[in-house]
């Protein structure tokens, strides 16, 4: 007789709109949980990760105190796991461990157990992990029978756990089934007792694993009705709970006391089946996607399929350039918090009560920021979220907030570095008497230094490399990243947007990797791709004619080579220093730093526009909550080609043309009703956030949210011309297909004539209001 273990994952990304929780409480958590205890046979291993589990001792206390009781009684095991649901592998081992601890410290106040097993978000599994789960106290993790199957194990072979280990150190792994993650619960009840049955062949004490989200059982499209309304649970739950003597209920520690491991087995770095197909880039995506359907429909596909394997989740940090700055600048913080021990520390050091949320600390604003949804993007919209982004940088700027209030650690190394001994590479020196510090260094890890300024109020990223441009404005007061934005990324599925036709919906559930729905009409008339990532400071040259609609569209035509190309620092000046210094500091490198006052950046581009010789330089002042950006545009005696890249035309020719600077920005209200652009004795009719439309000679410009209080100002020394327009996404979501606002894009510009030298001086002052 086989053994069933039903495991079950409910989970809330950090920053998650209340009401969403809500609805999901009320359409899944709570009758799923309520129909669970009506039958005290049915064993369940659960896990809730840590953000929804303090969202419900504060909201749903009747929730925490009737699984209590089902955890006294022995019908539920707790499941542990990272905190704040990371990807394991790609966070440092102590804020692995620390997560860890942290959540099993909570379980045990709560539950009065401390976990022996633990949920690996997204299964994202590494040969590496086994040391760090160990040490955490972890004995066993469950995972899916497709990582198994990548090892070279046949399905028949996983009706059992395995251990693995990696430098001596054992863990106990469980399979997943796949089948069953795709029966329950969409199918029949009738499918799973069949596999149930087909487990029974495979040996004594055989196990069939479920392990998937309890979101599926009433918060996916259709499942409410489904699994509720039309009693598919109730169906399945007693037909576990009448049918003893051909199924037996366990949990996974119950299983695993009385059950010796199959083997050993070493897993690949992989995850489960989709998540393969999501990581690839779009073309290899939806080939992948579409090969895998192909070859379903063979006669010997399975034989075949069972040695697919697709793409690595790391790449989505390859996939998105969004995703990879985001996560390096956790790991910048991550960093800071070791280096001024803070990493361990639970609020004050007290321990929390069980009944509250933890206390507040860089080490947990670090945590929360370590979230792994909008990190990446597959069905579920994660990365395309503006409001989990936006959680990810609140909680790393209030956690260097935090550390700069506290003043940080002095050590002798940190003294060291003060003292200039030697080179600084740490991510944040300590400068406490200076109000501003910048450092040079390659922060996101592709071998080209960024610069980084930081203020009382500012926190600035620019990148020479890439344009010299603007790549992080934060405002400190709000905990705001101001260039929160996401490119118009081309994804697999765009073609069928085009292709989707609005379907009737039957009532019947379906998994969220069948659905093709949209939630609205006309989407692909939305379907526009960008050229390059949505950042600052970006500087165009334009056609005189050049139209909104071309440059909205990413549709126009660049008749510079200045947008995205690498910015050299003045000769004499550094990469960044204070104004009151006239050269820069002994050993300032590639990676170095310096504080004063007020710090100047020094930006120039020797390029090619029409065919001439241009020399642009853009000089950047931060001091306080202000940017004043100065740029000169002059004909350059040298010409831009490199040796044997040919020559550039005789002569200076004039012409006329625009000259635009680009800025990508969003503002925490999004395209709200409190977001609007003001413009002094202008009426914009549509004033939005998300309008468009074109503002000829102004000298000033503000974007204002009411809902933050607070506004980004722009100031002009001239007569500007704006164009706006708001960024826009079609991505894929558990609903269907949607659109979703990721920005709003300025394009200030000029008319210039190339046979004289342009400038202008404009400012942008960022405060509360």
């Amino acid at each position: 007789m086989p053994y069933f273990v039903f495991c079950i994952h409910n989970h809330q990304p950090v920053g998650n709109f209340e009401h969403v929780i809500e609805d999901s409480y009320n359409n899944a958590y709570l009758p799923f949980l309520e129909s669970i205890y009506k039958y005290p046979s049915i064993k369940l291993s659960f896990h809730i990760t840590g953000y929804l589990l303090d969202w419900l001792l504060k909201n749903h206390r009747e929730y925490i105190e009737m699984l209590c009781k089902m955890v006294k009684k022995g019908q539920v095991e707790m499941l542990g796991g990272g905190y704040y649901e990371p990807i394991l592998a790609v966070i440092p081992v102590r804020d692995r461990v620390g997560q860890i601890t942290m959540m099993s410290d909570k379980l045990e106040d709560i539950f009065n157990k401390r976990p022996r097993g633990m949920w690996l978000a997204e299964r994202i599994w590494e040969p590496q992990l086994p040391p760090c789960l160990r040490q955490a106290g972890i004995e066993y993790i469950v995972v899916d029978d497709y990582h198994f199957i990548k090892a070279g194990l046949r399905k028949d072979a996983l009706a059992g756990y395995y251990t693995t280990e990696d430098l001596g150190n054992s863990l106990k792994v469980f399979p997943g089934s796949e089948r069953l993650r795709y029966i329950i619960p969409f199918e029949p009840v009738n499918m799973f007792m069949e596999n149930i049955a087909w487990v029974d062949t495979l040996g004594n004490n055989a196990v069939a694993i479920f392990a998937d989200d309890g979101e599926k059982f009433g918060t996916w499209p259709g499942t409410h009705q489904w699994v509720y309304k039309e009693e598919w649970l109730k169906k399945f739950l007693e037909t576990v709970s009448e049918n003893k003597d051909l199924i037996t209920p366990v949990t996974f520690s119950e299983y695993m006391d009385n059950n010796e491991p199959i083997g050993r087995v070493y897993l690949p770095t992989t995850s489960y089946m989709e998540m393969g197909e999501w990581a690839l880039p779009p073309e290899a995506s939806e080939t992948y996607t579409n090969l895998l359907n192909e070859v379903k429909s063979w006669p010997d596909g399975e034989r075949i399929r069972r040695f697919l394997q697709g793409g690595f989740w790391r790449n989505f940090f390859a996939k998105y350039p969004e995703a990879n700055w985001m996560h390096k600048r956790m790991l910048m913080v991550s960093e800071e918090v070791q280096r001024n021990g803070e990493t361990g520390k639970r609020g004050n050091g007290d321990k929390p009560s069980p009944l509250l949320p933890f206390s507040d600390s860089p080490t947990h604003h670090l945590y929360m920021a370590q979230c792994n949804d909008a990190y990446w993007h597959g069905i579920f919209g994660g990365l395309y979220m503006p409001h989990l982004r936006t959680a990810v940088y609140e909680n790393l700027i209030k956690a260097e907030n935090l550390l700069e209030e506290r003043g940080g650690k002095t050590s002798k190394e940190t003294e060291k570095r003060r003292s200039g001994e030697r080179e600084i590479n740490s991510p944040i020196p300590r400068f406490p008497h200076s109000p501003i510090h910048h450092i040079v260094k390659d922060f996101d890890a592709d071998t080209f230094p960024e610069i980084f300024v930081r203020t009382s109020k500012l926190n600035l990223f620019f990148s020479p490399h890439n344009g010299g441009s603007i790549i992080e404005l934060d405002y400190r007061p709000k905990t705001v990243n101001l260039s929160n934005t996401l490119s118009r990324w081309y994804e697999g599925y765009h073609d069928r947007v085009k292709a989707q036709a609005h379907k009737s919906h039957t009532g019947e559930a379906k998994s969220i990797h069948e659905l093709t729905i949209s939630k609205e009409e006309g989407l692909e008339r939305h379907l526009f791709f960008d050229k390059y990532q949505r950042v600052s400071l970006l500087d165009h040259f334009l056609k005189k004619d050049e139209t909104l609609e071309n440059f909205r569209m990413s549709v126009y035509e660049e008749i510079g080579d200045f947008f995205n190309k690498p910015y050299e620092t003045k000769s004499g000046v550094g990469w960044a220093m204070p104004t009151s210094q006239e050269s820069a500091p002994a050993g300032f490198k590639r990676e170095s730093s310096a504080s004063g006052r007020r710090s100047q950046i020094v930006l120039s581009r020797i390029g090619e526009v029409k065919g001439q010789s241009v020399l642009v330089e853009k000089k950047i002042s931060v001091e306080d909550n202000e940017m004043n950006v100065k740029y000169r545009i002059t004909q350059s005696p040298q010409p831009p080609f490199k040796k044997g890249a040919g020559h550039p035309s005789e002569g200076w020719v004039g012409g006329d043309l625009k000259f635009g600077v680009e800025f990508n920005l969003i503002l925490p209200c999004c395209d709200g009703m409190n977001g609007f652009y003001n413009i002094p004795s202008v009426d914009l009719g549509e004033k939005g956030l998300g309008s468009s439309g074109e503002i000829a000679g102004i000298r000033q410009m503000s974007m204002v949210d009411k809902w933050t209080k607070m506004k980004l100002v722009f100031s002009f020394d001239k007569e500007t011309s704006v164009w706006r327009f708001p960024i826009e996404t079609i991505s894929i979501s558990e609903a269907g297909f949607e659109k979703i606002f990721q920005g709003s894009c300025i394009l200030l510009f000029w008319d210039i004539s190339l046979d004289k030298t342009f400038e202008t001086n404009f400012r942008i002052k960022v405060e509360s209001i």
